[in-house]
């Protein structure tokens, strides 16, 4: 009998009901194994269900009690089984007739309890304590707690057979379920798919048919098995769009949707405009066919097409940027209709000396005579060809065309607006064929009317655009007024260059540019001409908004109407301020370039004479020398001749530097020295100056700044050397009683070199000149001290380059100061104490110096020097002879005097050798190219030291004293 059930177990119970498994049938299927549990325990076993119904019955003696235990209802035990196991208890003891145990093990179905497997009928022999009572089945403790683990055991096994079960019922009613909804999917689909108004197929991923529908057999007239394992491709889509449908393949492999209108052909070769749709089909993520619809578009759908296509033709042809963009957008909107084949427009150009074609494919446009295009034939009978490739050939033979390649079919119409041929728009093929149907052909005639009003209308634009652009970038001022001269359009540069803006002069009559220095007159020539419409020219001295003046060249005319009435006046003008200056610079340069070619031949009659008066001395004593002079006499010709090749060589070095300094060769270098050296090396070449120049009555003044006895500076050493020596030159040259005094004063990083002198002065008008190139004071100066003019524009060369100045204060008949500033101090000490005299410690030995020289006159003459100064000489003619007497008697060496131009080996690469096996070797470099670079070489290699030649004695003695010390 049906207890009441527990609220919680029937929801349950409905929940499982419900999913179509009867979870009671279940229960009491596991009735068998209780009882072969019970057998092989020994042990009396019963299964209560949630109903509270006990199988098997019990039967045994005694054990009646247990039924009306149970009978208390299921609910009932279920509450005190989940009281009791409140503490994770998994079974339930309780006791019956008074003495007899049982024990309730829950039987779960995914977790929740529907009935009990109750192991019941025995008597605990230890809780008898001494009764004796006649009980079928008495057990030990021990006993009892094995057979309950057993029990244990049993259960759990039980629950999960159930559990199964129940699963295994369920799946099979889902796949049941699946399989009839499965069922239900595929009768619908094939109604659907065979009953479709559209022609549909289904592609493999290789584009195979594995199935099509029935209207796709009645549209493209095609049974099942023609089409089956065919590729679509092949079948229904026209030679000339291949490469489209390509293209349409691709994007659907890459899962993309297809919407597209396109022209597909029939079994028997009809073409038919179809929209097409595709999509992918996905299995797992994976691309395993393509569904694709074909819908036959009927008139009133391609009519559609052609309003479309017009409209965004019309569109293009107001908004694209270029005729090459017009074309590519043109030509894409023309795509689905054309197949592969390619738009072109051929203009005429506008000299109509050939076509300007602009195609699809290409991103510019290129030339093309008209012998070049078939475009000539539309041009010359103003009407559409459609020719197919023999066609082609055959008019291009009679027409003497000379195409570059023949098309499949070429299809042009003439563009004609107003009865004016602009060019011709049309579509080639020259991979597959093409053949446009007639609704085609008139969708293409209607489009190239839109091109033909479009091109022109654009070509008015463009003209008027360029009209535009000329005015507002023209480098020419451009005023535009009315008939009564008030401005209505100003170009950018007249806003530039009057300095007015646009705003301020609109309305406004030109005359606001009036400066007052044209005269009136030339106003009232200009309106005579323009009332008549005459062009007039002028230039005119105007003023800018900012009371700046300057010159106009401007050139009026009148603008006309149809009718030739004067409607405006435009005026363009040219700024031609700087015209008018360079013209006047151009004045000032004819008449400076006169004077300095005047200049040049003074300094070349100068020059002439300054070399010729030492080269007379020179040649003249020479050819007096024989042997019939006495040694008195040829000592006497020796000096003269010694110090007239000391001018000569003065002179050249004056051009060689002049030379550089035109030829923009000079080089600066800087060098750290203290200021002492450098004084002390303008100290001995100022001697010797003055003994060179015959001028030993003259004092010498050395006026050193006492305030400091340690200056160290960075310039050009030699540089600046060279300018002092020439200021000094200057000073003996024009100084004939009194002194010439050399000092220096510093202030801060700026050193102050000058030389003051007692000579004739310079009038003060002519300081400046004194500067320039070739120029001396004056002519008569010139002849009375003679020189070539350089020294002075050298200096101020060179102090240009070292950033310093020359400054000249001079009073005729009463001397000059030259001053030279230059800022290159890096830092002063000022005195401590007075400086000792150091004594040079006394050598006993001879020094010896190999001299590497090739000229034996040059090696005479250096031998003399050395001898003569207690030096021991050795000789190489070459390098290669240097290298071989170093590694001989390199140690009885102590310096090398080493020419630089030599055969075989020269002084360079000889110097290199040696400094490997003795680095420590003085080697002092001589030249015959006094040019800057020399010296930089020389010690870049590992020279110590560098001389030029022509060798002077004293320069070499001092040079040699600074490394080695003789007794």
């Amino acid at each position: 009998m049906m207890n009441n059930i527990n609220p919680k177990v029937e929801k349950n119970l409905q929940k499982f009901n419900e999913n179509g498994v009867d979870v009671r049938k279940l229960l009491f299927g596991a009735v068998e194994m209780l009882r072969d549990f019970s057998y092989l325990s020994n042990c009396p076993c019963y299964l209560t269900d949630y109903t509270g119904n006990i199988t098997p019955k019990p039967s045994a003696i005694g054990l009646d009690g247990i039924t009306g235990r149970i009978n208390k209802g299921f609910d009932q035990i279920l509450e005190e089984f989940n009281s009791n196991c409140a503490e994770s208890r998994d079974y339930y003891e309780f006791t019956y007739l008074e003495y007899t145990k049982a024990v309730s093990i829950p039987i779960m179905l995914r977790g929740k309890v529907f009935g009990f497997v109750v192991y019941a009928g025995f008597v605990i022999k230890e809780e008898l304590k001494g009764k004796k009572l006649d009980l079928d089945r008495i057990v030990s403790k021990r006993r009892a707690d094995l057979n309950l683990q057993r029990a244990l055991k049993f259960v759990s096994i039980l629950s999960n057979q159930i559990t199964v079960a129940y699963e295994l019922n369920l799946q099979m009613k889902q796949n049941l379920e699946y399989s009839e909804e499965l069922r239900m999917q595929k009768v619908f689909f094939e109604n659907l798919f065979e009953n479709s108004p559209e022609a549909i197929v289904i592609l493999d991923n290789q584009d195979r048919v594995i199935r099509v529908n029935k209207e796709f057999e009645k549209l493209f007239e095609y049974s099942k098995e023609e089409v089956l394992s065919k590729l679509i491709n092949d079948i229904i889509v026209p030679e000339n769009f291949k490469e489209e449908a390509i293209s349409y393949t691709k994007q659907t492999s890459q899962g993309k949707f297809l919407d597209v209108t396109t022209i597909r052909q029939t079994k028997y070769g009809k073409q038919i405009h179809v929209q097409v749709t595709g999509k992918p089909i996905f299995l797992d993520n994976e691309k395993i066919a393509v569904y694709a619809t074909y819908r036959n578009i009927n008139e009133k759908v391609w009519n559609q097409i052609q309003e479309k296509i017009i409209y965004e033709t019309t569109d293009l042809l107001n908004s694209a940027p270029s005729q090459i963009d017009l074309v590519q957008g043109i030509g894409k909107l023309l795509r689905p209709v054309i197949g592969t084949g390619e738009m072109f427009l051929e203009l005429i150009s506008p000299m109509k000396k050939y076509l300007r074609l602009f195609s699809q494919s290409s991103g510019e446009y290129r030339n093309l005579a008209f012998s070049e295009s078939v475009s000539s034939l539309v041009l010359k009978e103003k009407k559409m060809l459609n020719l197919d490739e023999s066609q082609i050939k055959d008019l291009a033979g009679k027409n003497e065309l000379s195409l570059s390649e023949i098309p499949k079919r070429w299809i042009g119409f003439p563009l004609i607006d107003n009865d004016v041929v602009l060019g011709v728009y049309g579509i080639s093929s020259f991979g597959s064929p093409i053949n446009p149907d007639a609704d085609t052909l008139k969708l293409l005639e209607l489009v190239s009317l839109q091109i033909a009003t479009g091109v022109s209308r654009r070509n008015k634009e463009l003209e008027l655009k360029t009209l535009y652009r000329s005015m507002e970038q023209s480098p020419a001022s451009i005023v535009i007024t009315n008939r009564y001269g008030d401005i209505e359009y100003v170009n950018p540069k007249f806003c530039q260059v009057t300095g007015y803006t646009e705003e301020e002069v609109i309305g406004k009559n030109p005359r606001i540019l009036k400066s007052g220095f044209t005269p009136k007159k030339v106003y009232e020539q200009m309106w005579r001409n323009l009332v008549r419409g005459q062009e007039w020219n002028c230039e005119f001295l105007n003023v800018k908004k900012n009371k700046e003046l300057y010159w106009e060249r401007a050139s009026f005319s009148a603008i006309k109407d149809d009718f030739g009435k004067i409607t405006h006046y435009m005026a363009t003008k040219e700024d031609i301020t700087d015209r008018k200056q360079f013209e006047k610079d151009l004045m000032e340069a004819k008449i400076q370039a006169e004077e300095s070619d005047r200049m040049k031949s003074a300094f070349l009659a100068n020059v002439s004479h300054e070399l010729r008066t030492p080269l007379n001395s020179v040649i003249g004593f020479s050819n007096l020398c024989n042997n019939k002079m006495s040694v008195d006499e040829i000592l006497e010709f020796v000096q003269l001749i010694n110090k007239s090749g000391n001018q000569l060589h003065e002179i050249i070095e004056d051009i060689l530097k002049f030379t550089m300094i035109e030829s923009g060769g000079m080089e600066r270098r800087d060098d750290e020295f203290l200021l002492d050296n450098f004084f002390e090396e303008v100290k001995s070449q100022a001697i010797e100056k003055r003994k060179l120049e015959n001028k030993e009555r003259l004092e010498i003044k050395f006026v050193p700044d006492t305030n400091f006895n340690k200056v160290l500076i960075k310039t050009d050493f030699q540089r600046l050397l060279n300018v002092v020596m020439n200021l000094f030159k200057n000073g003996l040259k024009f100084t004939n009683e009194g002194y010439v005094e050399f000092g220096y004063k510093i202030s801060g990083k700026t050193i102050n070199l000058y030389v003051k002198d007692t000579g004739v002065g310079i009038e003060q008008d002519k300081k400046e000149i004194i500067f320039d190139r070739f120029r001396q004071v004056d002519d008569s100066i010139t002849r009375t001290f003679g020189g070539t003019g350089m020294g002075l524009s050298i200096s101020k060369k060179i102090m240009d380059m070292l950033g310093g100045r020359i400054e000249v204060e001079s009073e005729l008949n009463k001397g000059s100061t030259f001053s030279v500033f230059l800022d290159c101090i890096l830092s002063t000490e000022k005195p401590k104490h007075k400086m000792s005299d150091k004594t040079a410690t006394e050598i006993d030995d001879k020094p010896t110096i190999l001299v590497a020289e090739d000229e034996l006159s040059n090696f005479k003459l250096i031998e003399a020097i050395l001898k003569r100064s207690k030096y021991k000489v050795i000789h190489a003619e070459n390098g290669g002879e240097a290298i071989r007497i170093c590694k001989e008697r390199g140690s009885e060496i102590d310096l090398i005097l080493m020419d630089m131009r030599m055969p075989e080996i020269d002084g360079m690469e000889a110097t290199l050798e040696i400094k490997k096996f003795y680095p420590e070797m003085i080697i002092i470099a001589q030249t015959a190219y006094a040019m800057n670079g020399d010296k930089d070489r020389a010690l870049e290699i590992g020279c110590d030291d560098y001389i030029s030649k022509p060798i002077k004695k004293e320069l070499l003695l001092d040079k040699l004293k600074d490394f080695i010390k003789i007794a």
